[in-house]
């Protein structure tokens, strides 16, 4: 199977809504996301175009919560997007189409198609290696309804490990309806 990856400068969509520039910390551990060979992911979600929350999380501390979802939960969310994308194909195929223009990768819902202007509420996700974003799959951008699909597969345990990471990043219990990783 062939890796299909490049990469590019941060683009604004992933800058953070509070500081207006890149995120250089990791929102759970405080880790200096611009070292050089860090990973980490950003989550932004939005409402129409406001920004509901947003984070920058390096590998370390998403590892460490992906193995506080419960087993069943990863596998559903796993099978899920097994079952609506083949990021492989997306990736070389949004690569030869629009090459690092991220906006092209976030215009619409990887998984239901929808446009992002339609979206009443979107999220958006992306990967990176210190200042850099990596196209290989990510960027993408999941419609209200996608998010909806996925929260009907997560286990009430599943749901409790989201609201404590909502709790330890933004002090409160996030509305079950915005929070999907």
């Amino acid at each position: 199977m062939t890796t299909y990856y490049e990469f590019g400068p941060i683009p604004k969509d992933f800058h953070s809504f509070e500081k207006g520039a890149p995120f250089q910390h990791c929102s759970l551990c405080n880790a200096d996301l611009f070292k050089e060979g860090t990973n980490y992911l950003i989550e932004k979600a939005f409402r129409k175009k406001e920004t509901i929350f947003e984070y920058a999380m390096c590998l370390d501390c998403y590892s460490g919560l992906q193995q506080s979802l419960s087993k069943k939960s990863r596998e559903l969310i796993e099978n899920y997007f097994e079952e609506h994308i083949d990021t492989n194909t997306r990736a070389s195929t949004l690569l030869d189409k629009h090459g690092r223009r991220s906006r092209s990768w976030l215009g619409h819902c990887m998984i239901k198609g929808t446009p992002r202007w339609k979206c009443e509420e979107h999220q958006i996700y992306g990967l990176f290696i210190d200042k850099d974003i990596v196209f290989n799959g990510l960027p993408y951008m999941l419609s209200g309804a996608a998010i909806d699909d996925i929260l009907q597969l997560l286990s009430p345990e599943t749901i409790g490990s989201l609201n404590d990471l909502s709790d330890k990043l933004f002090g409160i219990d996030l509305p079950q309806s915005i929070l999907v990783l």
